[in-house]
């Protein structure tokens, strides 16, 4: 019962301090995890001087060490937690495998003043025991490492035992496993706590170099000597601890920190205080696959399963296939040898036919003179074959390059399509004709060429028609001249060779593809390049058929703004009516006194200058609030201007401060002063804050109302602006979160799931981000980053 509650209150402390340790991470911050084999406290004195140096290196970035148990390390790198990790190579080829993680450096020790990039283990016993002096004296002993999972402090020395017969499990008095640091082990063998043990060969040399024991108060078994060191070695010598990123951290950051690690010198600061001699290219870790393969663990464990039955229903139809396989070469080969029996027969027969060849030689003489010639021939055709390919692939990358390219608009890539066609068929004119309007066209003509060309509508009528009625096939008209009347007025302008097709749209002719020159040709192109003419036709036909679906899109997201709009304001309408009544009846009221003034013969003219004031002032707030509203409801657009977010909030708190007072939510603004300006579409912007803001009051409809609290805030994050609303409501649920912002999806029971879903589309557009916090006690804020003008000086 006693070992129990104990295991649970272990248990309770690592989850408490994993707790404390993901709180920890910030996103302008690049975790290093290590594995803290001697105790966290050592390994952040060791490794911090190396964060240091990478701050230093790499300007814009902090670094930051996370030293870490092995329970501790594998849960962060399963919550992608780190950046990087630092560990031993047993623990680097379960995280790689598991994880996706891969190595950029290894590092570098020096021992004796010599540098090395591989380790062992030892595996010691005290010097005056004389009971143990070889591995196979360790059976019926106790004995101590620091985990079944450990490589260097204890899984190195497994494979060593199970080279000499020895399961640890089952052979020793007690296995005991007493996990880190190591240094604990070491002092259980000099206590006499446990008979043997095994450490990693650098922490029992480092323990000696600290004073506190010598080496002598131990014998060294199964030792491995290795030349030009003195090194104790119980095992094989593997590749130092890898260096590596996780599979989410950016490629550039890691080669930019591989850079940084390998040109660190030697003798560096960081390398003195983290004991290394710098850093290496990575090193090949299949020695460490090759030791846990052949100790069948993680992550070669599925091997410990492996039997004759195991095996047979597995590969049962491959044995079969084999079989059957030898059963055919048996087959195959009785038939040879008879085939090489009536070979014998026909070899006389042969022989007899020699000399009919013998004079059918000459004929073949001359024969093979001519085909020569005509191999030299086909060369030459194969050459011209080859530079003709060559040229079709280029021409083919470069379509590929322009479809792909996300960086220009549909236009210019249109343009670069036809430039690329003009310039692979070597013709002046290249010109893309819609069919639907005279006045819709997209031409390239080269510089030099002087041509008249009308811009409108295709060459000519006859042709376009012709190239529709022939759907997918090419019009190559190599001489315009020859050709009868109707057809040749397509050479206007001085053109006199001419090559299009049609391009369809969503299975109807759309435009015409059109490539004209002003000289002859002998020939029409080859069908490759018809081919090639018909791809690019197909490639022009799928762009014009994504801009037609892009527009299409837009336009359903502003429809989808407007009405969401007027949903928001149909919940207003209430607040907005309580507004307008107050204004309106001052409005009423003051007009009435100032009638009754004016009936008396003797009025007081002060007292009725100053009720036409109040009723032009009552009347003015009232048409101000109907013109916010009017704004408001204006159907969106995708027109994009500078705006200052500061006075968007300014002005969406006067628009919706009935609905804050009627709820009785204490509003508190934290406006950055001098914030720069952003570019981005008015409307969509307030529509987000505004539901922000909504959703935040409808979140503290159970908080006391003397403790609702509405904050927002504009902070400048380097070339980012950010806006946040917080409030102390009732907060989302962490199972929620995920999926607040999914189409369809909400919390509220009224609610349609749409608000955060197009809020995330606005600002996506934007190309900003949107997401939501947990706050604590009791909360949430939601906040979006847009990029500022970085014209303006903050």
């Amino acid at each position: 019962m006693h070992k129990l509650i104990l295991a649970l209150i272990k248990t309770l402390l690592f989850f408490i301090s994993f707790s404390l340790l993901a709180n920890q991470y910030h996103e302008d911050i690049i975790k290093i995890g290590v594995l803290a084999y001697r105790g966290k406290d050592k390994a952040m004195s060791r490794w911090q001087a190396t964060a240091d140096y990478l701050s230093t290196q790499l300007q814009g970035y902090t670094f930051k060490i996370v030293p870490l148990n092995l329970p501790e390390f594998n849960l962060a790198v399963e919550k992608q937690l780190l950046s990087f990790t630092l560990t031993n190579p047993g623990h680097y080829v379960l995280l790689e495998s598991k994880y996706g993680i891969s190595r950029i450096v290894t590092m570098q020790t020096r021992v004796n003043e010599k540098i090395r990039t591989r380790f062992g283990a030892v595996i010691f016993t005290r010097a005056d025991n004389n009971e143990i002096h070889t591995l196979n004296d360790l059976k019926g002993k106790s004995f101590m490492a620091v985990s079944r999972k450990a490589f260097g402090g204890f899984q190195m020395s497994w494979l060593e035992l199970a080279k000499h017969h020895i399961d640890p499990f089952s052979d020793f008095s007690e296995m005991k496993f007493n996990g880190f640091p190591q240094d604990k082990i070491a002092l259980a063998v000099y206590n006499k706590k446990v008979d043997a043990a095994t450490v990693r060969s650098e922490t029992l040399l480092r323990m000696v170099d600290e004073g506190i024991f010598n080496l002598h108060d131990f014998r060294i078994l199964n030792e491995n000597k290795i030349p030009s060191s003195n090194i104790p070695l119980s095992t094989e010598i593997y590749p130092e601890w890898p260096f590596s990123k996780n599979r989410q951290t950016p490629r550039a950051l890691a080669k930019k920190v591989a850079q940084a690690l390998l040109s660190m010198p030697e003798n560096h600061p960081a390398a003195q205080a983290s004991r290394t001699a710098g850093w290496t290219v990575p090193l090949d870790y299949s020695p460490v696959h090759e030791l846990m393969r052949s100790l069948k663990i993680e992550p070669y464990e599925v091997l410990q399963n492996t039997s004759i039955q195991d095996i047979i229903k597995k590969y049962f139809a491959w044995i079969i296939a084999t079989f059957l396989f030898v059963i055919f070469l048996i087959t195959i080969n009785a038939y040879i040898t008879r085939t090489n029996r009536r070979l014998k027969i026909t070899e006389k027969q042969l022989r007899d036919e020699i000399n009919e060849r013998k004079s059918s030689q000459a004929e073949l003489s001359n024969y093979k003179d001519s085909l020569e010639r005509r191999v030299e021939s086909r060369t030459i055709e194969l050459k011209n074959a080859n530079i003709a390919l060559k040229r079709s692939q280029k021409a083919l990358h470069d379509l590929v390059d322009i479809t792909i390219e996300t960086g220009i608009n549909h236009k210019e890539k249109l343009l670069r399509l036809l430039e690329t066609g003009r310039e692979y068929y070597q013709l002046p004119v290249a010109i893309l004709s819609s069919l639907a309007s005279d006045k819709d066209r997209i031409c390239t003509i080269s510089s030099d060429q002087a041509t008249n060309i009308e811009q409108i509508g295709p060459l000519n009528s006859a042709c376009a028609q012709r190239i529709i009625e022939q759907k997918d096939q090419a019009l190559d008209i190599p001489d315009l001249t020859l050709i009868n009347d109707k057809i040749s007025a397509c050479g206007r302008a001085n053109l006199k060779n001419y090559l299009a097709t049609a391009v369809f749209v969503a299975g109807k002719a759309h435009c015409i593809l059109e490539f004209a020159g002003t000289q002859k040709r002998n020939d029409t192109y080859t069908q490759w390049d018809h081919n090639l003419l018909q791809v690019m036709a197909q490639w022009i036909g799928s762009e014009i058929e994504k801009q037609y679906a892009l527009d299409e899109k837009q336009q359903h997201q502003a429809e989808l703004y407007r009405v969401s709009r007027m949903n928001v304001m149909g919940e207003m309408a209430a607040n907005l009516a309580h507004e307008l009544n107050q204004p309106l009846t001052a409005t009423c009221n003051y007009s009435s006194v100032c009638l009754r003034l004016l009936e008396k013969d003797n009025y007081d003219k002060e007292k009725l200058l100053s009720g036409l004031r109040k009723t032009i002032e009552s009347a003015s707030l009232a048409a101000n609030i109907i013109r916010q509203l009017r704004d408001f409801l204006q159907k969106g657009d995708n027109n994009i201007q500078k705006i200052q977010l500061n006075d968007l909030v300014n002005k969406l708190i006067e628009l919706i401060s009935s609905d804050i007072n009627r709820n009785k939510v204490h509003l508190n603004l934290k406006l950055e002063k001098n914030l720069q300006t952003i570019y981005a579409n008015r409307i969509q912007i307030e529509q987000v804050i505004l539901n922000f803001i909504r959703n935040a009051i409808d979140a503290m409809k159970n908080t006391n109302p003397s403790s609702r609290e509405l904050s927002i805030m504009t902070q400048q994050h380097n070339d980012h602006i950010r806006l946040s609303v917080m409030d102390n409501g009732s907060g989302i649920d962490t199972a929620d979160k995920s999926q607040l912002f999914d189409a369809f999806y909400t919390t509220k029971e009224d609610g349609m799931g749409m608000g955060l879903s197009i809020c995330r589309s606005i600002i996506e557009a934007h190309e900003g981000l949107i997401n939501m916090e947990p706050v604590l006690p009791q909360g949430s804020c939601f906040y979006f980053e847009l990029k500022s003008d970085s014209s303006e000086d903050i």
